[in-house]
């Protein structure tokens, strides 16, 4: 999967760095979006992410603007993710099955 940035990440702290990570990570562990929304509101405890960051579902699309501080209501005007649900489920994120023996 091909993750395209739409504008740059501001190091505002390095905790929104480390919560821009996580949410990449993720958006790369999930196999649907309905995973990644799990993963997003389970990894979110005390607002680790939601305080950096806000995203959205709409129109089949997941997409994430950075805050422009700590529980700021104010956005960047940039989007920095857009991904269409369906890409999440591309045949080239799966991996093989591997058997060992």
């Amino acid at each position: 999967m091909q993750i395209e940035l739409l504008g740059p990440v501001y190091p505002t702290s390095q905790e929104a760095v480390i919560a821009f990570t996580e949410i990449l990570n993720l958006i790369i562990t999930s196999d649907n979006i309905m995973a990644l929304n799990g993963k997003l509101l389970q990894y979110d405890g005390f607002g680790r992410l939601s305080a950096y960051f806000i995203w959205s579902f709409a129109n089949f699309t997941f997409s994430l603007w950075q805050r422009v501080d700590y529980g700021s209501e104010m956005c960047f005007e940039h989007t920095l993710i857009e991904l269409k649900f369906v890409t999440l489920v591309c045949k080239d994120r799966r991996r093989s099955n591997i058997t060992t023996h």
